[in-house]
């Protein structure tokens, strides 16, 4: 196969090689090279598909990783239109989309996985293990009207606290005027972070950039931005105690609001965001006080000057 490359992968700024770099000792590399649409590499192509270590499909690339040996897999720049659920199944992998220099929230839009026309009961993608996605976008056509369908993506829904662990970073959910209703489902889970993500109602609005419900623990969302989304967040109901849930710091809302509870009851604390609206009912489906009656906690919250 060609080694040639269109250019170094980074996250967060720092460049990443093969060999396993960022995973554990062992950790094997694989390549996805789908371009289905959206942009393509120039001058230099990327690495040819042999579906050893080079994939033309993600989930595949998926199925060749083993659980808790630290594999990673660099997807190329191009969309991925999938005709089912992507399934990210293995513990301890890293799924990186490949970087171009532009703003992390727009990078998600080049490395997207869309749904195909012809797909539409269920999500793009679901995460059922512990596992590092950065840099990939999520588009769905899901027609269905439950906690979770209607999302393109969806954490858990094992209907326990697992997984343990997932982390989402600079990820892409844009709702392109699809017929889906929410960007990201949890549904259980625990310890998971979601940071620096883009949730956005591309033509039409999203009625929830994020759902958030089942029996889950230790939830951080930080530092996303929601546009053209009813909610940025809205809670189902919860089990076991929980959620400890932290909405925040420095989520950012346009044309959303922060927080629909649905009227459940949570232990949470949503902390240092800035919204473009006044406080109580306008940023929030009720008032503060009301709230923190159902045990939802609030601190250093931004609002409409």
């Amino acid at each position: 196969m060609t080694t040639h490359m269109s250019g170094p992968l980074q996250v967060g700024g720092g460049i990443i090689g093969a060999g396993g770099a960022g995973g554990a000792p062992g950790g094997r590399t694989f390549f996805v090279n789908a371009n289905t649409s959206g942009a393509k590499n120039i001058d230099r192509p990327w690495y040819d598909v042999d579906e050893v270590t080079v994939f033309s499909t993600l989930q595949a690339a998926i199925d060749a990783c083993v659980s808790s040996r630290g594999d990673i897999i660099y997807v190329a720049q191009g969309g991925h239109t999938v005709t089912s659920t992507v399934n990210f199944n293995k513990t301890g992998i890293s799924v990186i989309g490949q970087a171009w220099g532009m703003n992390p929230f727009a990078r998600g839009e080049f490395s997207a996985i869309l749904a195909d026309a012809s797909f539409t009961n269920g999500p793009a993608a679901t995460i059922t293990s512990p596992c590092f996605i950065y840099g990939l976008g999520f588009a769905s056509r899901d027609t269905g009207t439950t906690f979770f369908s209607g999302a393109a993506a969806l954490i858990g829904g094992l209907a326990t606290a697992l997984p343990f662990g997932v982390h989402m970073k600079a990820c892409r959910f844009p709702k392109f005027g699809l017929d889906n209703r929410i960007g990201l489902a949890i549904e259980g889970s625990s310890n998971c972070l979601i940071e620096d993500c883009d949730f956005e109602g591309v033509t039409t609005a999203f009625a929830s950039g994020i759902y958030i419900q089942g029996a889950m623990q230790n939830l951080v969302i930080r530092g996303n931005h929601f546009r053209d989304c009813t909610n940025a967040v809205t809670m189902g109901a919860f089990a076991g105690g929980g959620p400890h849930f932290m909405l925040g710091p420095n989520n950012i809302c346009e044309d959303s609001k922060l927080l629909d509870s649905g009227g459940n009851t949570a232990t949470g604390l949503v902390c240092g965001n800035y919204l473009e609206t006044a406080t109580n009912a306008t940023s929030y489906d009720a008032t503060v006080a009301t709230l923190q009656g159902q045990g939802i906690q609030f601190s250093g919250n931004h609002y409409s000057e």
